[in-house]
């Protein structure tokens, strides 16, 4: 039995999930190489994939569910750098540099999960032009990643300025339903993170996480309803970032 009745596609030439952007978007001679060569496993919330600091023995292709990639300090702060959805690979990076993982990666919703030893990826990597292509895809769409973060954190005036931008973030990758994009319609997300886990996305405590999403309801910014958040309107969640904070009012 899989974990909460995870439906497992295990045959990647018969899969039905993949999308734009995957990295499985192979020549059918590429799949059936990577199809030969990689191991189909489910996984329940809270697993580890792998250790920061641990060997990278081989790659994880993320197909269905959510993984958090994170760091970790000597003293303990957490740092979520990346919400990895389906299509991206997972430790691809420490695999290509021959290093170990820089990176934690644990599983946040149930999820199915491709894996292939260090040796049959480069092995792929040097014999497929296509694949190795597609790798190169996704580390670039990693770096973009990392720097549109980095800018983020530096160039933010203030946490809720951070939290603004996450939030815009959210709404691009993980909105519900249709999004029309002209920035005035009410736009759903299903909350899968805790407040800690939001403020580890920003480098912030979970104190002051709670404090400001109460004053983004009290904007009329956002609406929480159980598992629900609801951003209002994207461009008066925009025209806030940079405001000081005693010039805020309801927009």
């Amino acid at each position: 039995m899989t974990p909460h009745h995870l439906s497992i596609q295990n045959k990647c030439l018969d899969c039905t999930m993949h999308n734009q952007g995957f990295f499985c978007e192979l020549s059918d001679e590429s799949q059936q190489a990577f199809e030969a060569a990689k191991i189909t496993n489910s996984y329940s919330p809270g697993s580890m994939l792998f250790i920061e600091g641990q060997p990278a023995n081989g790659v994880y292709m993320l197909c269905q569910g959510e993984v958090k990639l994170y760091t970790c300090s000597r003293d303990g702060k957490v740092v979520i750098l990346h919400v990895a959805k389906p299509g991206e690979l997972l430790g691809l990076s420490a695999v290509v540099s021959n290093k170990v993982y820089e990176v934690s990666a644990e599983v946040i919703e149930p999820c199915q999960v491709n894996y292939i030893s260090k040796a049959d990826f480069l092995r792929l990597l040097n014999k497929y032009p296509d694949f190795a292509m597609n790798t190169v895809k996704q580390l670039c769409s990693r770096y973009n990643d990392t720097c549109n973060q980095i800018r983020s954190f530096v160039l933010s005036n203030s946490v809720a300025d951070k939290l603004a931008k996450l939030m815009l973030d959210w709404c691009e990758t993980s909105a519900i339903g249709k999004v029309n994009g002209n920035g005035s319609d009410p736009i759903r997300i299903k909350m899968r993170f805790t407040h800690e886990e939001v403020a580890e996305m920003i480098g912030t405590s979970r104190e002051t996480i709670t404090r400001l999403l109460k004053e983004f309801r009290q904007l009329d910014l956002i609406t929480v309803k159980g598992s629900d958040l609801y951003i209002h309107n994207t461009k008066n969640l925009e025209a806030m970032i940079g405001r000081p904070r005693g010039s805020r009012s309801r927009l």
